[in-house]
């Protein structure tokens, strides 16, 4: 199997891009894939905030990724755990694999704001009225959020989502003449929408291939670390504000290490 992890920045590398990039193309030859990281793709520029993000979506749209039998791509603040050797590739039989956000559906529901549970429920009702599909929910009735920083597609996958993804623009166009939050124009929800507006064949993966560790504000009104790490956790992705500017040394502390250690 010819398999290829894909990473990519558009603006000026900071320490953390850099030390995201070089531990991900570690961990790429310990399991034998292939690794392409590009600096200033500027795959799209021309739908506003979140342009630089649709960058992940080189591969599909790029016949020459096409030779390779899967595709991982990874955000550039997504670290593997220290000496991690499973093969994220093997046994993937679907078009594409994503993790859940499993913390983020009962948090979003509790608070508002431009990313919160009204604001998902309004989005939902706009992809439904657009193109007749329901968005996936918890047993809880709660709309799913997937992270799009963790994203597996098989050769098939690739060629099915050029073929059936919607263009970028019409998508941005519908969530600003609905009057929802711009984040949601972003890469992550219009993945989101196409799982489903595509009928992709996708699985959820384990969540351990992409545990955030991240800032909420608690019910004291507190802005405090949610660390989602586990015993078996295998990717950790870092959404600390201002890591980008922290070496390699805090990184490898925040992946690796009890939140006591990481010396913040």
């Amino acid at each position: 199997m010819k398999n290829l992890i894909y990473q990519y920045y558009d603006g000026k590398l900071l320490p953390g891009d850099i030390a995201g990039s070089a531990n991900i193309k570690e961990y790429a030859a310990r399991i034998g894939a292939e690794y392409l990281f590009e600096h200033d793709p500027k795959f799209v520029t021309n739908l506003g905030t979140y342009s630089p993000h649709y960058g992940s979506f080189k591969p599909i749209y790029t016949e020459s990724f096409h030779e390779y039998d899967n595709i991982l791509f990874t955000d550039t603040d997504v670290f593997a755990v220290e000496g991690l050797t499973e093969n994220i590739f093997e046994n993937f039989k679907a078009e594409i694999g994503i993790c859940t956000e499993p913390f983020q559906p009962t948090y979003r529901a509790k608070v508002s704001g431009n990313i919160c549970g009204a604001m998902d429920e309004r989005w939902a009702t706009t992809i439904k009225t657009k193109w007749n599909v329901e968005m996936p929910r918890t047993k809880e009735g709660l709309l799913k959020v997937y992270n799009s920083g963790v994203v597996l597609y098989s050769n098939k996958g690739l060629v099915k989502a050029k073929e059936k993804f919607v263009p970028f623009v019409e998508y941005v166009n519908l969530v600003n003449t609905n009057k929802i939050s711009n984040f949601y124009t972003a890469d992550q929800n219009y993945l989101h929408a196409m799982l489903t507006v595509a009928e992709m064949d996708y699985i959820e993966l384990d969540n351990e291939w992409n545990r955030a560790i991240h800032y909420i504000v608690n019910d004291n009104d507190e802005r405090v670390v949610n660390d989602m790490r586990t015993e078996k956790t295998k990717f950790v992705h870092i959404h600390l504000r201002g890591a980008n500017h922290w070496d390699v040394d805090k990184h490898y502390r925040i992946t690796n290490l009890p939140i006591e250690e990481w010396g913040l």
